[in-house]
């Protein structure tokens, strides 16, 4: 009698192993959350030194599952859960979640503070994808989300504010009324043209208004124009930007030849200088100058919109 030793072989399956399991304290994900935001934050929950030691577990042994299926694994939450929150993870399955057409890591940002502590972040920063360089504010806490160069986490109440918040209500509008109509791009030439007059003192009397009610300086710090300042600066112009984008559009968006028709009678100009409140008339080479750079900055943005 032949007795055998052991467990018999199984010779009729390769062998996997498995080298992932569960963790024990899963973390919710953020809706549109940056992948390594999410990796490092699942991490930290589970008092991991480094996230690569659980993705990679193994240093002989190569796992056979994707990005999404390991997360899958890890976190305990279920695929469509993932794929709607994390958009880096939708080209997995664009069955499910469509796949995310704009360019992941170049639009990044820090969510609102109060939101990541309502989903449960325990303090832990939380990054996410933004729309685009319009999306600054969160308009359910209102609270600027911004930064500058020196904080770019820095983060502003609009609590005596109101106007920055409704200029993000505005801009998030046009964004859905223009879509696919370079809306993005309008928005940054806006922002840059208004830094332009904005330098040369034509439109600061509203935005010292709104500034006033967001800035409180530091007593202990002295006054430092490039520092924690240029984002409440930043912040105060947001208004005049959100209109001005609107403007711009609406009249980028008219036929050639009224475009065209309007800027020699000096009515494009003059459209702006009713809806945009000037400091000043402009005199000597600073009316030429801005008439010019306005008249510029509608036919970029009407050739944007309308591409050959």
């Amino acid at each position: 009698m032949n007795r055998q030793r052991g467990p018999a072989i199984v010779k009729s399956l390769p062998f996997k192993p498995v080298l992932l399991r569960p963790l024990p304290h899963p973390v919710t994900p953020f809706p549109n959350e940056t992948l390594d935001s999410y990796r490092h934050r699942l991490a930290t929950a589970n008092q991991l030194p480094d996230f690569r030691a659980v993705r990679t577990p193994s240093r002989w042994l190569l796992c056979q599952l994707d990005e999404l299926e390991k997360l899958e694994l890890l976190s305990s939450h279920p695929r469509q859960a993932l794929l709607w929150a994390i958009p880096e993870l939708r080209h997995y399955d664009p069955g499910i979640a469509p796949e995310h057409r704009r360019r992941t890591g170049l639009l990044i940002r820090r969510a609102c503070d109060l939101c990541s502590w309502r989903s449960g972040s325990d303090g832990e920063p939380i990054y996410v994808h933004i729309r685009g360089f319009h999306d600054n504010v969160c308009i359910r806490h209102r609270r600027w989300l911004g930064g500058g160069k020196v904080n770019p986490e820095g983060q502003i109440s609009l609590e005596h504010a109101p106007e920055v918040v409704r200029a993000q209500v505005v801009l998030n509008r046009l964004e859905l009324k223009y879509k696919g109509r370079s809306f993005g791009l309008c928005y940054q030439l806006c922002e840059r043209f208004w830094s332009e007059i904005d330098h040369r003192a034509l439109v600061r009397k509203d935005s010292e208004s709104t500034f006033e009610r967001i800035y409180r300086q530091d007593p202990d710090q002295l006054p430092n124009r490039f520092g924690p300042v240029q984002r409440f600066r930043r912040a105060a112009a947001y208004p005049r930007i959100a209109l001005l984008t609107q403007l711009v559009m609406t009249l980028a968006l008219q036929p050639e030849l009224d475009r065209k028709v309007e800027k020699i009678t000096g009515c494009t100009y003059a459209t702006f200088e009713q809806s945009v409140h000037l400091d000043y008339k402009p005199r000597s080479t600073t009316g030429p100058w801005i008439r010019g750079k306005f008249n510029s900055l509608v036919e970029a943005a009407a050739k944007n919109a309308h591409p050959a």
